[in-house]
C-alpha cells in the first residue's frame, strides 16, 4: 500500500492539472498544415471484419487499431513513413482471415481499403504471398504504377459479375469508399471467394453463384488472361442471390431497430422466427419471453453479417453474426439457421441444438492471486446442458447423459484429441461435465493445458480446425477412468461443429482489482453494497464479474454481472443482492473472479480474490472484534469524488487494532525528528525544527510524491491514554500549507507495530497503523464518532 493516504488524491488530481496546463508535448495527430495524418476505409470480406487493422510503416514499425462493427478503421498513422503495408486480421462468418493492402503517402487522409481483393492485388505487385510480404523485414516498396497495373488487371476479369450488381468500371478496388452492407462492391466480396495456397502460390477465384473458377499464379504478373463470363441468361441468378443475402440482412436490422430504444412485445418481432425456432435447446416462445424482458438487449446491435450455404431452391441458407453488446463487439461468433416461408419471406430458425452447449473456448485463470501459483493455469472450457428433454426427437423425455468432443485436423480431417463429458453420479439429469482421466473425476467445464494425463496440449489447436460435437443418450462409460469411452453401439443423439478461430495462448493477461476493491472485500458486509474496480491489460477489456457468498449458515448467494460497458472500470453490487444470506451468520467467504476477454480473440483472463470475514470485523460499534490486519477500506467516488473510509471506525476501534498487534513500540519526538520515511517514490519527511514537538507546540514536516507536489504539515508525538505506546501525529490545513484550500484539513495518527532492521538505522522499514481523518468524512474531534479509517502502511527509513 501507498505510504500516502487516499485522502490526499483529491489534492495530486488538481496539482496534476496544474501542471498540465503549464504546457509540454503535443499528442496532436495532425500535420503543419491542419490535416489529420490517418490511413481509413472498410475491411471487410463480404461483411465487416471483426478484429483488427494493423499499418506497417517503411522503417518496420507498427500502430493497430480495431476494426468497427461496420467495418470502418481509422489509424493515425503520423509517427510511421511511407509506404505503409496494411493487414485486416479476424473473423469473417466464423472463417479467419488475413488480408493485407497497400497505401503511399498521396493515400494518407483518403480510403485503404482490405479486402480478399486487395489482399491479390498486394501479392500480384509484390509476387509472392501478401503476408510474407507484409512480415518481411524488406523495406523495398511497391512501384505504385505496378500496383495500379494489378488492380485494373483483377477488376478486369470479375467485370461482369461487378456489372451484374450495379459496379461500374470507375470502381477501384483499393481506393474507392464502400460499405460492408451486401451491396455494390460488398456483394461482389460476398460472391466472389478468394483462396491462395501458399505451397504453390497460386490464388484460386471463386464465383459462387456459377461455382466457376478462373486462377492467378502470384508469381507471373502477366497471368491475368482468365476471367469471369454472366451472360443474359444467368443475371438472374446473381441478382436473386444478392437480393435473399440482403433480405438475410435485414432480419437483423430489424431486430435492431426493435431493441434500440427500449424492448419489444414478444407480437411485434415473432414474425421473424420461425415456428420451429430452437437455439441452445430453447424454443421459439421461451426465447421471445427471455430476450423482450431481458434489460440488457436494449440497444442490442449485429456486426460482420455472414451469410453461406443459400439454397435458392429449397429456400435455406445459414447466417453467421456477432453480437454488438454496449458498443463492443463479442469476438465469438454465432451461427443460425434460416428457412424461407411462403407468406413472411425468410424467417431465422436458430441454431437447432437440442441442449445448451458451451462451445470449446480457451481460458486462463488464477484461482488465487495471493497465493503462490501466481501463474495460475490455462486450458479450456466446454459443457453441454440439456434443459428440456421434450425436443429430443424420437428419445423424448431421455436427456442427453454424454458427449465426445473431438478436435478435427483440417488438412487431414482425423481427431487429434477427444475430450469426454458424462454425468456425474451424483449430478443433475441433463447437466454434462468434463471427465478428467488424471483425477479420475468429473471437473466442470474445465480441462487444463498439458502433456499429463487428463491434460490437453495446447499446440494441436490451429486456426481452421473443426471441433465436432457428438451426443449420445447413453452414460459415460468411466470403468476404465483413464480410458472413458462412450457405451458400444450408442446412437447420437446429435452432431455439431464450429471451428477453431485462433491458437490459444498460454501467457496470461490477467486483470487486476484495485487496492479500493480488495479493502471492499476484506470489509464485505452483506448489508451494504459491494464496490468492485479494476484494471486491464493492453489489448483485453473488462468482461463479467462473478460474486459468490457462503456463510456459516449454510445460505450462498452466487451473482453474475456481465452488463459491463467495455471501457468500465468498476461496477456495484446492490446489498439486496445479498438479501437471501443468513442474518445469523457469523462469518462469510467471498470470491470475486474478475474476467477480461482478448479484444481480438475473445481469449478469458480472470482473476479470483478471496476473503473469509468474520462478523464484527466490518468496522465500528461496541462488541467489534479486531485483528492486526485490519482495514476500513476506501472508496475514491465518496463524498463528491474526494473519497472517504467505507466502514468508518472510532478511535477506540483504532486502538484495539493497534492492541491486536501486540506491543507498540515507543519512540520520542527526538527519536523521529530529522528523519524520512520513504515508499514507492513517496517521502514523509519530519524536520528537527523548532517546537518540541508536542501538540501544544509542533514541529514541521512535508510530504513529497516524488512527481513535483508536496504538501507542508505539523507534526508531534503523544501517548495514547494507557501511556503503553505512542503515537505519532500529523496535522496539515490552510495554516500550514497556503495552497490548501480553506476549510481543508487532515489528521493522521499512526503507531509503529514492527520495526524490520535496527530502530534508527537507514534501511529500516517500519510497519504503522494509522488512524486517518480528514475534512470531508468526519469531524474535529477524535476521540468521538466512528468517523475515521484504520490502515496500514510501510515505509523505509533514509
Amino acid at each position: 500500500m501507498s505510504l500516502v493516504h487516499p485522502a490526499f488524491k483529491p489534492l495530486l488530481l488538481a496539482a496534476s492539472v496544474s501542471l498540465a496546463a503549464c504546457g509540454g508535448g503535443s499528442d496532436s495527430t495532425d500535420d503543419d498544415t491542419g490535416n489529420t495524418q490517418s490511413l481509413s476505409g472498410t475491411a471487410a470480406a463480404g461483411a465487416a471484419i471483426v478484429g483488427t487493422v494493423t499499418v506497417k510503416g517503411a522503417q518496420g514499425n507498427t500502430v493497430s487499431t480495431l476494426i468497427e462493427a461496420d467495418g470502418s478503421y481509422d489509424v493515425d498513422v503520423s509517427g510511421l513513413t511511407a509506404p505503409y503495408r496494411l493487414r485486416a486480421e479476424g473473423t469473417v462468418g466464423g472463417r479467419s482471415y488475413r488480408l493485407h493492402s497497400y497505401a503511399e503517402a498521396a493515400d494518407v487522409g483518403g480510403t485503404v481499403n482490405v479486402t480478399p481483393f486487395t489482399d491479390l492485388i498486394v501479392a500480384n505487385a509484390a509476387q509472392q504471398i501478401a503476408s510474407a510480404y507484409f512480415d518481411s523485414d524488406s523495406s523495398q516498396a511497391l512501384d505504385p504504377a505496378v500496383v495500379d497495373a494489378q488492380e485494373a488487371a483483377l477488376q478486369a476479369r470479375l467485370q461482369d459479375v461487378l456489372d451484374v450488381l450495379g459496379v461500374g468500371t470507375a470502381i477501384d478496388l483499393l481506393n474507392s469508399s464502400f460499405s460492408a452492407d451486401h451491396s455494390g462492391l460488398d456483394a461482389a466480396l460476398d460472391l466472389i471467394r478468394i483462396e491462395v495456397d501458399p505451397n504453390t502460390n497460386v490464388a484460386t477465384i471463386t464465383d459462387l453463384v456459377s461455382n466457376s473458377i478462373i486462377s492467378d499464379s502470384i508469381l507471373d504478373p502477366e497471368d491475368n488472361s482468365e476471367a469471369f463470363t454472366v451472360s443474359d441468361s444467368e443475371q438472374a441468378a446473381y441478382t436473386g442471390t444478392v437480393s435473399d443475402i440482403q433480405a438475410i440482412a435485414n432480419l437483423l436490422d430489424n431486430l435492431t431497430a426493435a431493441f434500440a430504444s427500449g424492448l419489444p412485445n414478444s407480437s411485434a418481432i415473432e414474425g421473424l422466427f420461425a415456428s420451429n425456432f430452437l437455439n441452445d435447446d430453447v424454443g421459439r416462445s421461451q426465447f421471445l419471453s427471455q430476450i423482450t424482458t431481458d434489460p440488457e438487449m436494449t440497444g442490442i446491435q449485429f456486426a460482420s453479417v455472414a451469410i453461406s450455404d443459400l439454397d435458392e431452391t429449397s429456400g435455406t441458407a445459414k447466417v453467421t453474426f456477432n453480437v454488438v453488446f454496449n458498443g463492443a463487439t463479442d469476438p465469438v461468433s454465432e451461427t443460425w439457421l434460416l428457412a424461407r416461408d411462403a407468406d413472411l419471406g425468410w424467417q431465422l430458425q436458430g441454431n437447432q441444438r437440442i441442449v445448451e452447449l458451451d462451445e470449446l473456448s480457451f481460458h486462463c485463470n488464477d484461482y488465487d492471486i495471493n497465493d503462490a501459483n501466481t501463474a495460475g493455469a490455462c486450458g479450456i472450457n466446454v459443457q453441454a446442458i440439456d434443459n428440456d428433454f421434450s425436443n429430443n426427437g424420437g428419445a423424448a423425455d431421455i436427456p442427453v447423459a454424454s458427449a465426445k468432443v473431438e478436435l478435427i485436423d483440417q488438412d487431414t480431417q482425423t481427431p487429434e484429441a477427444t475430450i469426454y463429458l458424462g454425468t456425474p453420479a451424483s449430478g443433475t439429469a441433463g447437466e454434462l461435465q468434463v471427465f478428467d482421466e488424471g483425477q479420475g473425476s468429473y471437473t466442470g467445464d474445465w480441462k487444463s493445458f498439458g502433456s499429463g494425463v487428463g491434460q490437453i496440449d495446447p499446440t494441436l489447436f490451429d486456426a481452421g480446425d473443426t471441433i465436432r460435437y457428438t451426443l449420445y443418450f447413453e452414460d459415460l462409460d468411466i470403468s476404465d477412468t483413464a480410458a472413458p469411452a462412450i457405451a458400444s453401439g450408442a446412437t447420437p443423439a446429435a452432431v455439431y461443429s464450429s471451428t477453431v478461430r485462433f491458437a490459444p495462448s498460454t501467457t496470461p493477461k490477467y486483470p487486476q482489482a484495485t487496492q479500493t476493491a480488495l479493502d471492499a472485500m476484506s470489509n464485505f458486509a452483506p448489508g451494504s453494497n459491494l464496490d468492485i474496480s479494476w484494471t486491464v491489460q493492453a489489448g483485453t477489456r473488462i468482461d463479467e464479474v462473478l460474486v459468490q457468498v457462503n456463510d456459516s449458515e449454510g445460505s450462498d448467494v452466487e451473482i453474475w454481472v456481465g452488463d459491463i460497458a467495455p471501457n468500465a472500470t468498476s461496477i456495484s453490487v446492490a446489498s439486496t443482492e445479498f438479501s437471501s444470506l443468513s442474518p445469523a451468520a457469523t462469518s462469510y467467504e467471498l470470491l470475486v473472479r474478475i474476467y477480461a476477454m482478448d479484444e481480438l480473440t475473445g481469449q478469458e483472463y480472470s482473476v479470483d480474490y478471496r476473503s473469509t470475514i468474520t462478523v464484527g470485523n466490518t468496522g465500528g460499534g461496541s462488541g467489534s472484534t479486531f485483528t492486526c490486519s485490519y482495514e476500513s477500506g476506501w472508496d475514491d467516488t465518496l463524498f463528491g469524488g474526494n473519497g472517504g473510509p467505507i466502514n468508518p471506525n472510532s478511535f477506540a476501534d483504532y486502538e484495539a487494532v493497534v492492541s491486536a498487534c501486540g506491543t507498540a513500540q515507543t519512540f520520542t519526538a527526538a527519536d523521529i525528528a530529522g528523519s524520512v520515511f520513504a515508499d514507492s517514490g513517496e517521502t514523509f519527511s519530519f524536520n528537527d525544527s523548532t517546537g518540541a514537538g508536542t501538540a501544544a507546540d509542533p514541529k514541521t514536516g512535508s510530504y513529497d510524491d516524488g512527481q513535483g507536489f508536496t504538501v507542508n504539515f505539523n507534526w508531534w508525538v503523544e501517548e495514547n491514554d494507557t501511556q503503553t505506546h505512542n503515537y505519532v501525529v500529523i496535522y496539515a490545513d490552510s495554516s500550514t500549507d497556503s495552497n490548501l484550500p480553506a476549510g481543508t484539513w487532515f489528521r493522521e495518527t499512526s503507531a509503529v507495530t514492527d520495526i524490520s532492521g535496527a530502530p534508527g538505522v537507514s534501511g529500516s522499514v517500519y510497519t504503522f497503523v494509522r488512524y486517518s481523518e480528514g475534512s470531508d468524512y468526519s469531524d474535529t474531534d477524535r476521540a468521538s464518532g466512528s468517523d475515521g479509517e484504520i490502515w496500514t502502511a510501510t515505509g523505509t527509513l533514509q
